[in-house]
């Protein structure tokens, strides 16, 4: 996710807006077009805007500038600030001030720049100056004055506050909840050319809000965006493409897609770029390039390249095999509440891999999978309560949850038959393992093995012998090889 104009996710609905803000707009030249380039060039280089906005019949600087996710705050405050000192009269170099300060989260000062390039109606400034009342940085949260702000600049064609007034009508904020006038603000923003405009107004269209549901005209909004350059867009439209939605499907541009956003630094590009290469959707397999890609989006803190990334270790796959990485990416993901990670993370403290072994850690992460109905945490605490005998009835809601959303799956269903086992209830154990024994799972000789207790605690060993031996044929673990070859020479 990209950072909006005070360095943090602003929410999740359009975290780019306020990039926009701040990012689309050239300021004014108050004095001789020379000599005030001059003296401020070093802040629009640090500070500039790197897309023009020509209101009040300005001229853009020589040079653009970074977007507002790359400006070098201290520099770019120290030359703006230069700028200001010899030109306080200029509204382009205060605004510009009021930007590097924003940048590097000095938002009392930026207020003071940006309220100052405000109040002479220069419409970047006044959106800014919203932005951060509606965020509550530097001023008190107030959505009704950032709305007025919003305005101000929206009487002066500045798209991004449409956008912006928009975002404020979709959520409620500041004016009453009305997804038709926050798609009218939208359609008049990407009109008018603004990115931020145009990807929400495709995400409406995906999703039926304000709008009626029509895939194809979001595809078309979402790709405008997208070839502006917008980051979030160019992810948003690489879904599209991979997954054909409202364009014809073509991984391979997907893929292009997803490359662009990812070296612009979009997180979930990044992590979905390692999955391409990892899975060799629209591009060849490379383990080591998809590592490559997790590790980026795994230290900006995104849970499913953590996740993904720990798997690679775990496995040794693209990367040299790392328990104790594996566990501790697991435990990054977990600690956001990503519920297979929790899972993952659980089974090494069950089986000490790459950790100390910890069966209260390991109960725990379970616990906090299987809340979040995930069905395989939901599995793995039924049979971690099953194997040791506690909580039964706990391991048979746990197991019957899990089995439910996965109806299909031997592997659930030995879990549940494994539990009614464990409880005694043998009829209903024998016709569950005996339905799990006919799907596809991932350790048929586990099923089979469990099958075989069942039959032995009914007295009936020939069959079970008979299902003991289809487990030895399945080729199972080294320490279930024993343990069925002990059962067999025993029973």
């Amino acid at each position: 996710m990209i950072a909006p104009a005070g360095g943090r996710a602003r929410r999740s609905v359009a975290p780019t807006v306020a990039i926009a803000f701040v990012g689309m707009v050239v300021l004014a030249e108050t004095a001789g077009p020379s000599a005030a380039r001059a003296d401020i060039a070093p802040c629009d280089r640090l500070a500039g805007l790197p897309q023009p906005w020509l209101g009040h019949g300005e001229t853009p600087p020589p040079r653009a500038g970074p977007s507002f996710a790359r400006i070098e705050a201290e520099p770019a405050v120290t030359a703006c600030r230069r700028a200001v000192d010899e030109r306080p009269d200029h509204v382009r170099a205060r605004f510009q001030l009021g930007r590097a300060l924003d940048k590097a989260q000095r938002w009392d000062e930026a207020v003071q720049h940006y309220r100052r390039a405000a109040e002479e109606s220069y419409a970047p400034a006044q959106a800014s100056l919203g932005l951060l009342y509606e965020d509550g940085r530097g001023v008190p949260e107030d959505p009704v004055t950032a709305m007025r702000w919003y305005r101000l600049a929206a009487i002066q064609s500045y798209p991004p506050a449409d956008t912006a007034i928009g975002l404020l009508h979709l959520e409620g904020r500041g004016t009453r909840r009305d997804e038709r006038e926050a798609a009218r603000w939208f359609r008049q923003s990407a009109e008018r050319g603004d990115p931020v405009g145009q990807l929400m107004l495709g995400r409406l269209f995906q999703q039926g809000r304000g709008v009626v549901l029509d895939e194809v005209a979001a595809a078309d909004w979402i790709g405008r965006a997208a070839r502006q350059g917008d980051a979030e867009a160019e992810t948003a439209f690489a879904f599209l493409l991979q997954e054909g939605r409202g364009v014809r499907a073509d991984p391979a541009e997907a893929a292009r897609w997803f490359r662009r956003a990812a070296l612009q630094g979009d997180v979930a590009a990044q992590s979905q770029l390692g999955w391409i290469h990892e899975q060799g959707l629209g591009v060849a397999v490379d383990e080591a390039e998809a590592a490559r890609w997790y590790q980026q989006a795994a230290r900006r803190g995104a849970a499913d390249a953590q996740r993904n990334l720990a798997w690679l270790y775990q496995q040794g796959r693209g990367v040299a095999q790392d328990l104790g990485q594996a566990a501790r990416w697991y435990e990054a993901a977990a600690a956001q509440g990503d519920a297979r990670a929790q899972v993952a993370l659980a089974w090494l403290y069950e089986q000490g891999m790459g950790v100390p072994v910890d069966e209260a850690a390991a109960e725990r992460l379970y616990r906090a999978s299987a809340r979040q109905g995930f069905w395989q945490g939901q599995n793995g605490l039924a049979w971690f309560l099953a194997i040791r005998g506690r909580d039964l009835p706990e391991a048979l809601r746990q197991a019957r949850a899990a089995a439910a959303q996965q109806p299909g799956s031997g592997d659930a269903l030995d879990t549940l038959g494994y539990a009614l086992f464990r409880s005694g209830r043998l009829a209903e154990a024998q016709a569950t393992l005996e339905r799990a024994a006919g799907m596809e799972a991932v350790e048929p000789a586990r099923i089979r093995e469990h099958l075989g207790d069942v039959y032995a605690a009914q007295g009936r060993r020939d069959d079970a012998r008979r299902e003991w031996e289809k487990a030895v044929a399945a080729r199972p673990a080294a320490t279930q090889l024993l343990r069925l070859q002990e059962k067999l020479r025993t029973r």
